[in-house]
């Protein structure tokens, strides 16, 4: 089945929006997740500038109000909170505030184009608004297929596997490392499709630890989500193992040394 090519990337700014005169409120930054898993909690960021005038901002789902924040007016999170008729939309209205909204226990009709709108002080009421879109998923992130290993390896070897999506609503990302690091771009094998990362690789003296290779494939959807397929290679007179089964479920970029989270 075909997918959606995702990256772990963050939609930020798409459209801009300015009328009135001068200015009275700056509309930074806003930050919306470009996807997620059903269940998940999700930080929707909307940043003005300090000093700016802000006479109210608003957060829409589709073109539908759902968050509203009015300086001076006392903070009643309840009545800041107008999701009540926004399919999908469920706001932790304790946790959200003028700067950051809390979603919580994403659908996929939580899917849609997030809008944060803020507009100044008079005369001018001058607005300015800043789009993302999110799509969720309802197919949990599941742990890559890796094939192509062998029972030893020797210096003067090469290492070719192959390592597999085995997601059917999205494409993941796939990463593979080498002894906990990322693998140089130049021993990547991609594919056309997408759904598949060859590693093809050299082998020096210096690989071993212990008389062992680590090789992981690592999956991963957005900046939150990763599962992994580990193998052992193993020097000649011994027996390669594959640690798929006892991976760790999930991986956050602290356990990658060397990996860098690039949003």
């Amino acid at each position: 089945m075909g997918g959606i090519k995702v990256r772990d990337v963050l939609v930020l700014t798409v459209v801009l929006t300015v009328t009135g005169g001068a200015s009275e409120v700056l509309l930074k930054e806003v930050r919306v997740p470009s996807v997620a898993l059903e269940g998940d909690m999700l930080h929707l960021h909307c940043d003005y500038e300090d000093g700016s005038s802000l006479y109210t901002l608003k957060w829409y789902k589709d073109g539908l109000e759902f968050y509203r924040h009015k300086p001076g007016v006392l903070h009643i999170p309840d009545h800041s909170c107008l999701d009540d008729d926004v399919e999908g939309v469920s706001v932790d209205c304790w946790m959200s505030s003028e700067g950051e909204v809390v979603l919580k226990d994403v659908t996929s009709s939580t899917s849609g184009l997030y809008k944060c709108e803020v507009i100044g002080e008079q005369p001018t009421f001058r607005k300015e608004e800043k789009k993302g879109y999110l799509k969720v998923f309802s197919e949990a992130l599941r742990k890559p297929r890796v094939e192509g290993v062998r029972q030893h390896y020797t210096p003067d070897d090469d290492i070719y596997l192959n390592c597999s999506s085995t997601n059917t609503q999205y494409l993941p990302t796939l990463t593979w490392l080498v002894n906990g690091h990322p693998a140089d771009q130049k021993y990547l094998m991609r594919y056309p499709v997408g759904k598949s990362l060859g590693l093809h690789l050299p082998i020096t003296f210096d690989l071993f630890r212990g008389g062992v290779i680590s090789a992981s494939c690592v999956s991963s959807l957005g900046d939150t989500h990763f599962r992994s397929t580990n193998v052992t290679l193993l020097g000649r007179g011994s027996l390669a193992t594959a640690e798929g089964a006892s991976s760790a479920d999930k991986l956050s970029w602290s356990d990658c040394p060397g990996w860098v989270n690039v949003v």
